[in-house]
C-alpha cells in the first residue's frame, strides 16, 4: 500500500515559519532591563577609574556606556534645543563702545577706542576717588595734587564717564598730551629737575594769555578763591620755600575771588617751569 505524503496547508506553513526578529524592536522591548544593567555597570567602572593605574581607555569605556542610546520610532526624543534666529540681537551687557560699558577699563581712549597713553588720544578715563565727584578736585587728586592748593588750567573738562558710577573722564580743548595724567604732578620724567604736568597749571605769558608752565612764561597763578589770604604765605605753601628775590608776589581780585600770582621781577626774565614744590631746587628762571 502506498502512502501519499500530505502536503502542508497554508495555515500549517504559516505556523511553522519562523518570523525574523527586528533588533530595534528587541531593544525597545528590553529597554528597561538594559537601562538597569547599565545603571549597575557605570558606577563600577567609575570606581575602577579612580583606582591607581586607570588609563584613558577606562574613561573612554565609561563615556561609551554613558552615551544616550539611539532613539527608535517607538520612543521619539523631543528636541530641547531652540533655534536662534541669525538676526537675533546680542545679549545685553556686551558693550560695543567704551562709552556704553559701565565697567570700561580705565586708561586713554581715542574716541571710544582704547589707546596707549603714549600715543595720540582724545581723553583719559580714571577711577573716581572715594568720596569725591567727577570734578576738578577728582582730577587734581588723580594727578597727584592737593585740591585746596593746586589749581587747574582752563579748557579742561572733567565729568562722569558714560553710565559708570565709579569712573570719570577728562578731555582738554587743546588736546591731551601723549602721556597718562596719573600722578603726573609727582614725577620728573623729562629729568629737567622739575615736576611734570606744567601744561595743566595756570601760567601766563607776558601778554597775560594762558600758556603752559613747562614753557617760558611771566607768571603763575597759585591761589584763586573767595577768601582773604596772605599771598606771601600762600606762595610758601605752594612752593615749599620763602619768596625768592627774583619773584614778586601779586594780589588782585577777579569775580569776587582773591587771586595770588608769582611774577618775575624783571620784565625780560622768564620762568621755565612751575614753582610748585620747588623746595631746595633752583628757581626755574631764565634771565633776560
Amino acid at each position: 500500500m502506498k502512502y501519499r505524503q500530505q502536503r502542508p496547508t497554508d495555515s500549517t506553513r504559516r505556523s511553522t515559519t519562523r518570523k525574523p526578529t527586528n533588533a530595534r524592536d528587541a531593544l525597545y522591548r528590553h529597554r528597561k532591563a538594559i537601562a538597569a544593567a547599565l545603571g549597575a555597570v557605570i558606577p563600577l567602572l567609575t570606581l575602577i577609574a579612580t583606582l591607581p593605574g586607570a588609563t584613558n581607555d577606562t574613561f573612554s569605556l565609561i563615556d561609551r556606556f554613558e552615551e544616550k542610546p539611539a532613539s527608535t520610532s517607538h520612543d521619539p526624543i523631543p528636541s530641547t534645543h531652540k533655534a536662534t534666529p541669525s538676526n537675533q540681537a546680542a545679549p545685553q551687557g556686551i558693550a560695543t563702545t567704551a562709552e556704553e560699558s559701565p565697567s570700561a577699563t580705565t586708561g586713554c581712549y581715542d574716541g571710544n577706542t582704547p589707546t596707549p597713553c603714549g600715543s595720540p588720544h582724545s581723553r583719559e578715563v580714571f577711577a573716581k576717588p572715594a568720596g569725591s565727584s567727577c570734578d576738578s578736585s577728582a582730577l587734581i587728586l588723580y594727578m597727584g595734587g592737593t585740591p585746596d592748593i593746586d589749581l587747574l588750567a582752563s579748557g579742561i573738562d572733567v565729568k562722569p564717564f558714560g553710565n559708570a558710577e565709579d569712573q570719570c573722564v577728562v578731555e582738554r580743548t587743546s588736546g591731551m598730551p601723549n602721556v597718562s595724567l596719573k600722578d603726573i604732578w609727582t614725577v620728573d620724567n623729562d629729568h629737567n629737575g622739575y615736576k611734570d604736568g606744567g601744561e595743566f597749571r595756570r601760567c601766563l605769558n607776558r601778554q597775560g594769555q594762558p600758556t603752559s608752565c613747562d614753557t617760558d612764561h611771566a607768571s603763575e597763578e597759585f591761589f584763586n578763591a573767595p577768601t582773604d589770604v596772605n599771598c606771601g604765605k600762600k606762595y610758601e605753601e605752594f612752593s615749599g620755600r620763602p619768596v625768592d628775590h627774583s619773584i614778586r608776589v601779586s594780589q588782585s581780585s577777579s569775580g569776587g575771588n582773591i587771586v595770588c600770582r608769582a611774577e618775575v621781577q624783571v620784565s625780560t626774565d622768564k620762568l621755565t617751569a612751575s614753582i610748585r614744590d620747588l623746595e631746595n631746587a633752583s628757581l626755574p628762571i631764565k634771565q633776560g
